[in-house]
């Protein structure tokens, strides 16, 4: 494990003493989610002058918060690194010593705030904050728990956010983490196991309307732990325990065996379970989504239908539900299923957020870590970001689809489905024939008559099947001329919905990414055939290729990344970039398992040659992305483990550690002079660093080649 070094410890100057724990005190009371991150505050005094004193602070996640004893070993420690020599200080040597730090942990179970204090030399106090500033005595093994697990759904949820900007939204943060062993895994699993009924305390993801047992933040931290750790065995026999408690734990256990690739189990199980339980939505909603997944389109659009009966306010069922009838190249029932999806408008997805408010930038000490450095990375500065945002076009940075969120978002993704599948005039006319707007629908009414002042949204919807409608009113009264005319008028109502509102102006947004996409498309080629270089800045090829992976052109959106990553380095061109190269992947690994067919269009080899370009390029990829994340006190990325461990499945290890040796070795050479000056650049601590990450692919990864 690479050490800590003041390079990797970002700080923040308080305005004044204890200002950071009196904020995030006074704050614990409007604390609605999962919690802030975890806060150390720092009491140093300056070496030569100890009446001297700084306070600082900053925020951690990843930290073994089980008690008071290891809180105080991580405190102790982070004093030695400051105290060990002098600090590199805002570009000035200063030799600190930390005299008291103090940490702090939010118990989302029981609304608490967990602290201890070291004092340096001297004792340890610990104590639970409430919501109301009252503190209580930290000899509660419960409440331990409780931090314990806050902590770790917190850190675990949140370590690779795709929504952070240039430099992340909490740049005084330092993520680590926590399981380095398979006992860490099992201590994390029964803590699962025994806090498991109040799981339910902590929330659930902003798609979700009702938290469930099975179905909130501590569930979705373990699913991750255990694809992270393939700890499957030991988990299952904890969710058999539950199960005897409460039956609904059996969708938990369905979605293991998958994770295990045990599909058969799995699907007997799901068959056992909903024979049980013919309204068990969770189970429906995996079975319909198995279903889709094999294309077994028939069996998916049943089991989608029965998930959306058994939970009709749920997003899921309902977006599988659109999906299949996509599949089905139904397109009016998928446009009429979209418009029903219950939108979930009160949450949003958690962040870490914070406590403290920084009014002075220059409070800010962001140290740039030295022990690992690679010139494509490292020698990014927000300043070269900044001037190409001014000079861009507004209209590509401001594309309104860029911010949509939650629900609207996934329903966002359906959208672009149905119209990559259609074309923009045929979903147009698919949209005229199932939706009547609310201005056609208001001028038709008043020619006819129809009664309209009882409700802005006249039709309703049988949540049945998703595709019935009828007029909630008709104006009866009265013989008119135009009877026929309005009968007419009625019938073609009848077939019809009032479109939602919010899924109009998902309409609006697709057009602005269209019209973005095709002049790019259309200026591109224009350029070729003039045989003359088409180029933009890296920002410009980011934001095209953002427009394209939203509309599902990935192939182009891909070039635009890569065009993109060849000016600079972008964590967000990046991100994408692995997903694509992921996702290429996988097709070929499913078109590898067909190849026996008499029709296959690609030899064997063929395909074992560009799986291993693919995981040339996704290695690449993710040391670039592993630097980064170092740069910015970030140590621990799931994202990136389960990328180089899908590439160290095909590959072996010793030939991913080889690559890495080869590519990225130390190595400084002398590149550039000026005016008798030397520049050294160059690779530094690139292997050191990626060694970790094998280290625990290959402790928590029993059946990998060497």
């Amino acid at each position: 494990m690479l050490p800590t070094t003041q390079g990797s410890i970002p700080e923040v100057v308080e305005e004044y003493p204890n200002q950071s724990i009196e904020q995030r005190t006074t704050r614990l009371a409007n604390i609605q989610d999962l919690g802030p991150p975890d806060l150390l505050q720092l009491c140093k005094v300056s070496a030569s002058n100890p009446e001297k004193k700084v306070t600082t602070f900053l925020y951690y996640t990843g930290v073994d918060v089980s008690n008071a004893a290891q809180v105080a070993v991580h405190l102790q420690g982070i004093a030695q690194v400051i105290n060990f020599q002098p600090q590199l200080w805002y570009g000035k040597h200063k030799h600190f010593n930390v005299i008291q730090s103090t940490y702090c942990a939010f118990n989302a179970f029981s609304k608490m705030d967990t602290r201890v204090t070291v004092h340096i030399p001297g004792r340890i106090e610990s104590s639970f904050v409430d919501i109301n500033g009252d503190t209580y005595s930290a000899d509660n093994d419960r409440l331990w728990l409780e931090t314990y697990l806050t902590s770790l759904v917190r850190c675990i949820l949140t370590y690779d956010d795709e929504e952070e900007d240039f430099t992340g939204q909490l740049v005084e943060t330092r993520k680590i983490n926590y399981f380095k062993t398979i006992e860490d895994v099992r201590y994390f699993l029964d803590a699962f196991k025994t806090l498991f009924f109040d799981g339910y305390k902590l929330g659930s993801n902003e798609t979700i309307q009702l938290t469930t047992n099975t179905n909130n933040y501590l569930v979705d931290c373990f699913l991750k732990v255990l694809e992270l750790t393939n700890e499957y065995d030991y988990a299952m026999k904890i969710l058999e325990e539950l199960h005897l408690k409460d039956p609904s734990v059996i969708s938990l256990i369905v979605q293991v065996l998958l994770m295990k690739d045990e599909e058969v189990k799995a699907v007997q199980l799901m068959h056992d379970g909903i024979k049980l339980n013919p309204r068990d939505a969770s189970l429906l909603t995996l079975q319909a989504k198995y279903c889709l997944d094999k294309n077994v389109l028939d069996y998916a659009l049943v089991a989608a239908m029965r998930a959306v009966r058994s939970a009709p306010s749920e997003f899921l069922p309902w977006s599988i539900l659109v999906k299949t009838y996509i599949a089905n190249n139904d397109i009016e029932n998928a446009l009429l299923t979209l418009n029903s999806c219950p939108m979930v408008t009160h949450k949003e997805k958690f962040h870490l957020r914070r406590c403290t408010n920084i009014k002075n930038p220059n409070a800010l000490h962001l140290p740039l870590p030295m022990d690992v450095t690679l010139d494509e990375v490292s020698t990014l500065h927000a300043e070269e970001v900044i001037a190409e945002q001014k000079q861009v076009d507004p209209a590509l940075v401001n594309l309104p689809a860029n911010n949509l969120k939650t629900t609207f978002s996934k329903s966002y993704e359906l959208l672009t489905q149905i119209v990559h599948k259609t074309g923009w005039e045929s979903l147009l006319r698919y949209r005229a024939k199932v939706f009547v707007m609310e201005d056609e629908y208001k001028k038709d009414a008043t020619n006819s008559k129809l009664d309209i002042s009882g409700s802005q949204h006249p039709l309703s919807t049988s949540v049945t099947n998703g595709t019935t409608q009828s007029l909630k009113s008709v104006n009866s009264g009265g013989q008119s001329k135009n009877a026929s005319n309005s009968e007419q008028i009625i019938e073609e109502f009848k077939k019809k919905r009032l479109c939602e509102r919010w899924l109009d102006n998902l309409f609006m947004l697709l057009y602005e990414d269209l019209r973005q996409y095709t002049m790019w498309q259309a200026e591109q080629v224009h350029f070729q055939a003039q045989q003359m270089s088409y180029e933009k800045t890296s920002l410009e090829w980011e934001l095209l290729g953002l427009v394209a992976y939203r509309l599902r052109n990935f192939k182009e959106a891909a070039s635009a990344f890569e065009k993109a990553l060849a000016g600079r380095f972008s964590i967000r061109s990046s991100r994408k970039v692995l997903a694509y190269y992921q996702a290429e992947k996988a097709k070929l690994k499913n078109y590898e398992q067909s190849s026996q067919e008499k029709n296959s269009k690609l030899t064997p080899e063929f395909i074992r040659r560009s799986i291993q370009d693919i995981d040339l390029k996704l290695l690449n990829v993710c040391v670039k992305l592993s630097v980064w994340n170092h740069r910015w006190y970030n140590e621990f990325s799931p994202q990136l483990i389960l990328a180089l461990r899908n590439v160290i499945y095909d590959e072996g290890f010793s030939k991913v550690e080889n690559e890495v040796d080869a590519y990225f070795s130390d190595d400084k050479n002398v590149i550039k002079k000026t005016k008798g000056t030397e520049e050294e650049k160059g690779n530094n601590g690139v292997v050191a660093l990626m060694s970790e990450t094998f280290q625990f692919i290959k402790t928590f990864t029993k059946d990998l080649d060497e």
